[in-house]
């Protein structure tokens, strides 16, 4: 146990265009705010947990691995409103799943080959709820940020198709394996998802996590994000618009 912060919600360049710093990059930085442990969820893989582990070895820090898991059932995460330009491709919501044994690690290496391995295009692929419950066992879910099922199910059902997402997540992983996951990047539409899932979390006898869903270890580097958002998503910075993240709060602190 820590009476300090724990970040238990970071991506890395291996988040692929999704993440601006090295595993290394972000130990360190947890290193520099005198972090004792740091969790790495990159998307749809595990690819920088090696280094990660590593570099955190190195300098005395706990490394904790996970993933952000699309899955299918959960329908389409947040994007910009329609009405403006250069719209995010449809994606599924992610599950965000730490491991707290071996036998979570093996299964969630588990989880993302099967559905990666059903994909007969070059597309990432997406759980299915079948999926998860088939790698469930030593996994620890939290609801996530606004790549998360809980977002997407607040802002297209309100709070009750919220209640149902969590609810669902319950039965999968058990009550004593989901976190209901606050985060605050001072972004208005943020807040009052914050404030319903607090009532879910009451409704429901769930713990609160606070995370900060980071995409960068520090906040100069939110400029090499935005470069490769605009990869990502064919554009460039002059017409990236709301593509691009609305401050640099997704840094380390």
């Amino acid at each position: 146990m820590t009476d300090r912060y724990v970040e238990l919600h970071a991506a890395s360049a291996f988040s692929f265009l999704e993440g601006a710093s090295q595993p290394e990059k972000l130990v360190e930085r947890a290193v520099e705010l005198e972090m004792p442990a740091l969790a790495l969820l990159d998307r749809n893989g595990v690819y920088g947990s090696a280094r990660f582990h590593t570099s955190a070895k190195r300098n005395n820090v706990s490394a904790h691995v996970g993933a952000e898991i699309a899955v299918s059932s959960f329908g389409s995460r947040l994007a910009p409103p329609a009405w403006l330009p250069h719209q995010y491709s449809p994606e599924p919501a992610r599950v965000s799943l730490l491991c707290e044994s071996r036998i979570g690690y093996q299964n969630l290496c588990q989880l993302i080959t099967k559905f990666k391995m059903r994909e007969r295009g070059k597309t990432e692929g997406a759980a299915t709820t079948l999926d998860l419950q088939q790698y469930a066992s030593g996994l620890v879910c939290l609801t996530g940020g606004d790549e998360g099922p809980l977002a997407a199910a607040l802002v297209n059902g309100g709070e009750e198709e919220g209640r149902r997402t969590v609810e669902k997540l319950v039965q999968i992983f058990g009550p004593q394996s989901v976190y209901v996951e606050l985060q605050r990047h001072q972004e208005r539409e943020e807040e009052w998802r914050n404030q319903a899932a607090l009532r879910i979390a009451h409704s429901l006898s769930l713990p609160v996590l606070a995370t900060n869903g980071i995409r960068y270890a520090t906040k100069y580097e939110r400029e090499v994000l935005d470069l490769f958002t605009v990869v990502r998503h064919h554009t460039d910075l002059d017409h990236a618009g709301r593509l691009l993240s609305l401050n640099s709060q997704r840094h380390l602190r």
